[in-house]
């Protein structure tokens, strides 16, 4: 769960910076591309921690995806003017940063 807060908070960092240089309106789609993505996952780590079923890790795989692409699509609908780009953008932040965070947690340390 802390990777995930980790993300969020370069997430919301790099969102000021394309509302910024761009508009506010691409701020906000890096930050909604990420929130797709992040909302699903940090519900999968908190599922993680609170029960210890291995066969459940798989259910609670697809319906993160499951979710994160009824989210996409929800989000293509209420807001047509998204720019694509942008809002993948957000959400490959999404998706590497974490792992990233978790890498750098668990090097060893000399």
């Amino acid at each position: 769960m802390h990777a995930t807060k980790v993300a969020a908070v370069i997430i919301s960092a790099a969102a000021v910076f394309a509302g910024v240089m761009e508009s506010f309106d691409g701020g906000l789609d890096l930050v909604l591309g990420a929130v797709v993505v992040l909302v699903p996952s940090f519900w999968v780590a908190l599922s993680l921690t609170t029960r210890r079923s291995a066969s459940g890790a798989v259910w609670l795989g697809l319906v993160r995806y499951t979710a994160a692409a009824i989210g996409f699509a929800l989000l293509f609908a209420l807001r047509p003017s998204s720019s694509p780009g942008i809002v993948l953008l957000g959400s490959i932040l999404a998706l590497l940063i974490p792992p990233i965070v978790l890498a750098w947690q668990q090097r060893p340390s000399k």
